[in-house]
């Protein structure tokens, strides 16, 4: 129930942070505050990683962070579309 819980507030604060980007009313420390505490919250959200990734590659530019942040979601992805295609294989 606990992982649940940190997964909803992940992107609850993921949310918030792209909201304030795309309105521009939040100063890009504030933002970068929300997207850390979501992916400390849920390090493995496919979701908070891309967009924070995103964040990191055009916004508030840090090379390294966003590669790191980028080669985490897409193994993630990775991973869940075999889970997808084990699925609808019916080899579940």
């Amino acid at each position: 129930m606990r992982k649940a819980k940190n997964r909803v507030a992940a992107f609850e604060l993921a949310d918030k942070a792209m909201r304030l980007q795309l309105s521009n009313n939040g100063d890009l420390s504030e933002i970068e505050s929300l997207f850390e505490k979501a992916l400390s919250l849920d390090a493995d959200s496919i979701e908070v990683l891309q967009e924070a990734a995103h964040f990191y590659d055009a916004v508030m530019p840090n090379a390294r962070k966003s590669r790191k942040l980028a080669a985490s979601c897409r193994a993630k992805a990775v991973k869940v579309a075999a889970e997808m295609d084990g699925i609808i294989k019916g080899k579940r």
